[in-house]
């Protein structure tokens, strides 16, 4: 067991106040669980420290945060420099994001800069003038944490669910003085262990370990080469749940003999700690092993993007779990993973049509990438501030059915309308505008010119509906932008009278 006897204070100062929501040391509903996890080697020693509170003196718009650590080793000064440069990436102090990183990432694109330094205002008024980036997670810490995170049942409570499983399993706990021995903080090996295969202080882990390894051998028993690295993939993937994991994984290899009662019971616990779904196992067992074949330090941009567009041949991997604990427990700038956040965000603002071109036509994606994401989940949570940008991303019709895209009525409502390339790409686009109802669409549909794009339905010449034509098909895509139209958002009747407008047009008449 890993004594944390020694006491630290650790200060880091000039922090953005806004920040302050952001730096979590533990989780509401685990909160005997610390989540700032700390492993890592100071001159051939390992450290192992756990912040356990921490405190805020506020100067003007910055404060500094005083954090009360415990640690294995006597707190020298060398100690704990090294202490507070990890800290100071848990809370992304060590690499922010400003708006000249923003600008930065687009390569001189001047389209792409207009964009995202127009979302960086909103950004800027909400989060202040930079934005936290660094190693969030310990390289080890952030394969289950990211795994915990594939497709979680509850959000984010599924996934500290999960990783407090995952350490509590197969890790180590730590003693911690008395009056702190309500905290549970485990251990599990760091990179450098694994990469050594040395699990000697680790015994939960091993065993783990080597029933992993045979599973690796039994079903990862296909083989896909990218750039000259071999990667073992599945056949065909696990089941999805456990029952048929006993039954065609572990139960059988253990009939067999070639697997150990040890070695099916840890199987299962893994199974287990991720919520009973193999396939989060397969990804972990997947993810883990193949650093004694890739080290994940090296990945290149160039390697990723390949590897990703590999996706469909990787059984047994999942590219956005690898994306995640690369970009943020290993601090790959080049790294981002594909959400439905990020995929809309280069389709309809950036108006950019596909992964590929996506990512060569930015620098620094991982950084990109949370500048994305928080625009995009502040909107989501319908923050004041994000509520007036971003309407392309969200849903257009009821049952969710429907993305609005870049639509003429959605962007009306938008202030990045002015800077938005996908906008500007539909601008000659043509609209048939229509006082007609929903009921009699088809009267007007049937008859639109092949020229028309989008069709809008008005109530008294107030804007309510589009629908979109896809191939053949009229397909509505956007109702809930017309409920904020109201009677001054009227068009003319010299407009109403043309029949059919450009997007441009459209917009400039809202």
């Amino acid at each position: 067991m890993f004594q944390l006897n020694h006491k630290t204070e650790i200060i880091i100062k000039g922090i953005p106040i806004q920040w302050i929501p952001k730096i979590e040391l533990y989780y509401p509903d685990l909160p005997q669980f610390p989540i700032m996890y700390i492993h890592s080697q100071i001159n051939n020693n390992r450290l192992v420290a756990c912040p356990v509170s921490v405190s805020y003196e506020i100067i003007q718009d910055k404060c500094n945060a005083k954090f009360l650590v415990f640690t294995n080793l006597e707190p020298t000064a060398e100690v704990a420099d090294k202490i507070k440069e990890e800290i100071e990436n848990r809370i992304g102090f060590s690499n922010p994001i400003n708006k000249q990183t923003v600008i930065d990432c687009c390569k001189d694109n001047s389209e792409f800069i207009n964009i995202l330094t127009d979302l960086w205002q909103y950004i800027e008024k909400t989060y202040g003038p930079s934005i936290p980036y660094g190693r969030f997670y310990e390289e080890m810490f952030s394969i289950p944490r990211f795994v915990a995170a594939w497709q979680p049942k509850t959000g984010r409570q599924s996934e500290m669910r999960m990783l407090y499983n995952f350490m509590s399993k197969f890790g180590e706990e730590v003693s911690l003085p008395s009056e702190w021995n309500h905290l549970e903080y485990y251990v599990i090996p760091s990179y450098i262990d694994v990469i050594n295969k040395d699990y000697s202080d680790f015994p939960n882990f091993k065993k783990l370990y080597l029933a992993m390894k045979k599973l690796f051998e039994l079903d990862f028993s296909n083989s896909i080469t990218i750039e000259n690295v071999t990667f073992k993939v599945m056949p065909k993937a696990w089941k999805r749940n456990k029952e048929e994991f006993i039954e065609n994984v572990s139960g059988k290899y253990h009939s067999t003999g070639q697997l150990t009662e040890t070695d099916k019971y840890y199987s299962e616990m893994l199974v287990d700690a991720f919520n009973r779904h193999p396939w989060r196992a397969a990804y972990f067992i997947s993810a883990f092993m193949n650093i004694e074949n890739s080290d994940y330090r090296t990945w290149s941009k160039k390697f990723f993007n390949t590897f990703y567009e590999n996706g469909s041949k990787l059984k047994g991997y999942s590219e956005k779990v690898i994306a995640c604990f690369l970009q943020q427990g290993f601090e790959n700038e080049e790294i981002i993973p594909i959400d439905t956040w990020i995929e809309t965000f280069y389709e309809f603002p950036l108006g950019i049509s596909n992964k590929s071109d996506f990512f060569n036509s930015f620098d620094m994606l991982g950084k990109l990438e949370r500048v994305i994401w928080l625009a995009s989940q502040s909107n989501k949570t319908n923050m004041k501030n994000f509520f007036d940008i971003l309407w392309c991303q969200r849903y257009g019709t009821i049952g969710n059915s429907e993305l609005r895209g870049v639509n003429p009525l959605a962007c009306s409502l938008c202030n990045l309308s002015a800077t938005c390339v996908g906008l500007s790409k539909i601008k000659s686009s043509c609209v048939l505008i229509s006082n007609t109802t929903s009921e009699n669409f088809e009267s007007i549909s049937s008859s639109a010119p092949d020229s028309i794009s989008f069709i809008c339905l008005l109530e008294d010449n107030i804007p309510k509906k589009i629908y979109e034509k896809r191939e053949q098909n009229w397909v509505l895509i956007d109702q809930f932008s017309g409920y904020l139209k109201t009677k001054e958002d009227s068009f003319p009747k010299s407009l109403v009278s043309k029949e059919i407008i450009t997007v441009e047009e459209f917009i400039n008449n809202n």
